[in-house]
This record gives C-alpha cells, sequence and structure tokens, in this order.
C-alpha cells in the first residue's frame, strides 16, 4: 500500500516539474515577441520620423554624434499620419481641378476657332443670275470668275440658267497640282507670292518644300495670264504646217511640258498660250467634238485618220468643228484653253493607233522642238 502512495506521490511531482518547465517557456516566448513589436514599432517610428522631418535628424545625428543604430525618435501618432494622407489628397484634388480648368479654356479655344473655308464653291446659275451679279454676291471680282471657269469665253455676261460654274471663296486661281511641281513654280507661274498660298488654310500645305500632286490647292492673289491669238489673216481656218515622214504636224506652237511617261501615260502636253489655235494634226474625220469644261479632258476633239490612226486635243477653250466633218492637216478645230482636269493653258496630245496608245512625239516632226524648263 505504501509503495502504491510513494508511486502515485512521485507521478504527481514529475507532472508538476513539467507543467512548471512548460509555464517558464510560454512567459519567454512572450516576452520576445512582445520585444520584437517593440523593436518592430520603434523602426517604423525611426522612419517616420526620419522622413518627415529629416533635417532635424541630421542635426541631432551631427550634434549628438551619434549613429544611426542609436537614433532616438520620437513616436508618430495616427493623427499626424492621417493629417500627411489628407494633406495629400488635398494636393491630388488640386491637380486635378487645375488640369480641369486648363481643359476648359481648351475646349474654348478650339470652339471659338474659325472652320476652314473651302477653297471654292460650285454655283448653279439661276433665273437673272450674270457673272458681275454672281461675283458681287460672293464679294469678288468678275474676271475671278472667267479666270477659274475657261469655258467662259466671252465677257459679253452670258450664261446659261442650270450651269455650274466655280467661284472662289478668296480672289484667286484654282490650280491643279502636277507630278513634279514646286511651291516657287506655281506661285511665279501666277505671279503670286507663295507665302499667300501657304497661308490658305485650305490649301493643307504644312512643308513648302512638298506640295502633294494631283490635289487642287487656290492661288490666292494670282492672275490667269491671257493671251489672245489674232485669228484674221488665217485663209479658211488653215495653217500651213511642216509635216513628218508619217505625214502629221503639230497641233499647236509651244515648247513639251509633259513627256508620256509612268505618271503621264497617255499621251504629251504642248504649253501652248491662251486661245492659240489647235489644228488637226493629219487629214481624217471628226468622231467627236464636245466633252464637259469643269471634268477630265474638258473639251477635246478626237479625229480618225488613215493608217488605224486616230488623235485626240483635250483642253480646249473652243470647239470650231463638229462630229463627221472631214478636216485637212493644219485646219484649225478649236482654240486652246484650260478646261477639264488642267493645271493651265495648255494642249493635251493623244494618238492611238488600232486602239493602242503611242508616242506623238514619234510620229511628229522634231524641227525647232523644245521643252519647258519651268512649268
Amino acid at each position: 500500500m505504501q509503495s502504491l502512495l510513494a508511486t502515485d506521490t512521485l507521478k504527481h511531482i514529475i507532472i508538476g516539474f513539467l507543467f512548471s518547465v512548460l509555464i517558464v517557456i510560454f512567459n519567454q516566448y512572450d516576452i520576445k515577441k512582445t520585444r520584437a513589436e517593440i523593436d518592430n514599432n520603434r523602426i517604423v517610428n525611426l522612419q517616420l520620423s526620419a522622413y518627415s522631418n529629416t533635417e532635424t535628424v541630421q542635426e541631432e545625428l551631427i550634434n549628438n554624434n551619434n549613429s544611426l543604430s542609436t537614433v532616438t525618435s520620437s513616436i508618430v501618432e495616427s493623427k499626424n499620419i492621417q493629417q500627411a494622407y489628407d494633406l495629400t489628397q488635398d494636393v491630388y484634388q488640386s491637380i486635378l481641378q487645375e488640369q480641369k480648368e486648363k481643359n476648359i479654356v481648351l475646349d474654348t479655344i478650339l470652339k471659338e476657332e474659325p472652320e476652314q473655308i473651302p477653297k471654292y464653291f460650285r454655283y448653279k446659275v439661276q433665273s437673272g443670275d450674270s457673272i458681275n451679279g454672281i461675283a458681287n454676291k460672293f464679294n469678288i471680282d468678275s474676271k475671278y470668275i472667267f479666270w477659274n471657269n475657261i469655258h467662259l469665253t466671252s465677257k459679253s455676261d452670258i450664261i446659261n440658267i442650270g450651269d455650274m460654274i466655280r467661284v472662289p471663296t478668296v480672289e484667286g486661281v484654282l490650280h491643279d497640282v502636277r507630278f513634279g511641281e514646286t511651291l516657287s513654280e506655281i506661285s511665279y507661274k501666277y505671279n503670286a507670292e507663295a507665302e499667300d498660298i501657304i497661308d490658305f488654310p485650305s490649301n493643307n500645305i504644312y512643308d513648302a518644300n512638298f506640295i502633294e500632286e494631283n490635289v487642287t490647292i487656290l492661288i490666292v492673289g494670282g492672275t490667269q495670264a491671257k493671251a489672245a491669238t489674232d485669228l484674221s489673216s488665217i485663209n479658211n481656218n488653215v495653217l500651213e504646217k511642216e509635216s513628218s515622214a508619217a505625214g502629221f504636224v503639230w497641233p499647236a506652237d509651244g515648247p513639251i511640258t509633259s513627256v508620256m511617261t509612268w505618271w503621264h501615260p497617255t499621251g504629251i502636253d504642248i504649253g501652248a498660250l491662251y486661245d492659240a489655235p489647235v489644228v488637226a494634226t493629219n487629214n481624217g474625220t471628226v468622231i467627236f467634238a464636245g466633252g464637259d469644261p469643269c471634268c477630265s479632258y474638258g473639251l477635246y476633239v478626237d479625229i480618225r485618220h488613215p493608217g488605224g490612226f486616230v488623235s485626240r486635243v483635250a483642253h480646249l477653250n473652243k470647239i470650231w468643228v463638229t462630229a463627221g466633218q472631214q478636216v485637212q492637216r493644219g485646219e484649225i478645230v478649236g482654240l486652246n484653253g484650260s478646261t477639264g482636269r488642267s493645271s493651265g493653258p495648255h494642249v493635251h496630245f493623244e494618238i492611238r493607233r488600232n486602239g493602242l496608245l503611242q508616242n506623238p512625239l514619234n510620229y511628229i516632226p522634231r524641227t525647232n522642238l523644245t521643252f519647258c524648263d519651268f512649268c
């Protein structure tokens, strides 16, 4: 019996000892954890204090000759952190408001900026209209209507109801830019200032050294050169011209302004004067005489010649023949102009043989052949 009691007592003692050991271990763990938390809070407080008051910390380090490991900073309270956050929000909202105000001003400027005016208006002639009357409506001189509508060959002020005419928005001459043309060449041709052409917004010229071809620009203040030809000395509307071995003559007098190339593949251009006579390049029959003054070839004449040839002279100002009419070599078929898609007075000349385009320079005389270096 005594031995059992001794055994129970020993068990209780061992259990009590183990329990005491566990209590000591847990107490030590809590102390280390608490110290770690305190140290961590101190580090955080040190960082916040150093960030908010760097100069003060630096002065203390210098004056006390302490290292960073011995710096003692004041505890940053949560309300100070909240105040700093509020200040950041205020600055952020201030920046947003400033940007918003700038955007409002910019929107106002853009809305107040006038829209680009067009280069010209297409005006449909009404009953009672006259060239002078239309010019007065658009506040321009009547000569600019004539210069931009070559089919108006007379200043008799007679126009037909329903006709469509081009009226420039400001006084100037409309010009279709062709491949290789420069702004200086165009301004020289129309006796205009290059700066005035650039400054007209609708021309959309951003680089004076580059202008896009195949677009129409308005030559502000430009003048259209017109040189009427005296036809009183011509007998029976026939001009004596030198012919080639193939029997063809030049359809008009003037330098070559465009040769037949990949960008101008249908024929050649001859820089004849405005109203200069244009003749049949060989004997033949007129198979077409007409066209639209506003578009493409403008007014033009097609003639069928012996040997499967067909010639075309285009951009005429006036047509003197009709379809089905027999013409002889050198006979005047019209007067030179700038109708259709044209950059100024010139004759577009084509030759086809059995339906295939030919280079006209292979069939007309090569004597007195000149090229325009500034056209």
